[in-house]
């Protein structure tokens, strides 16, 4: 008799950083690679969010799932323009490996993370 065993090879998303009046990243882990995603404040303004050169618009509320990547260290970027000012916002995110948490595919292994947040 033979049976399956299922391995799970997608896990997440996992809360990673919070970035005032913008929005929150998280983090999963996808066969092997990372990936991040943004989820924007439903009362904020319109975000503009750079990933891998890319620009996308993110409406309040919106979710943008950016692809998975093998890339060890990825950056966000945040601009955010209303009429007090504009807001910036840089998440860097390093996966490398570190003796403890060779993978960052768990909630309790999270990646390293800095935020800057300048101010309007």
């Amino acid at each position: 008799m033979k049976f399956a065993v299922a391995v799970v090879l997608a896990l997440g998303p996992w809360p990673l950083a919070t970035i005032p009046s913008v929005g929150t990243v998280t983090w999963r882990c996808d066969h092997g690679r990372y990936a991040l995603a943004f989820h924007a404040f439903r009362d904020n303004a319109t975000d503009e969010v750079t990933y891998a050169g890319a620009t996308h618009v993110v409406q309040p509320g919106q979710w943008l799932r950016l692809p998975p990547s093998r890339a060890l260290r990825q950056r966000i970027t945040f601009v955010q323009g209303i009429e007090p000012g504009t807001l910036r916002a840089t998440v860097d995110v390093d996966f490398r490996p570190r003796p403890v948490s060779p993978s960052h595919c768990f909630s309790y292994l999270p990646p390293g993370v800095t935020v800057h947040v300048s101010p309007r």
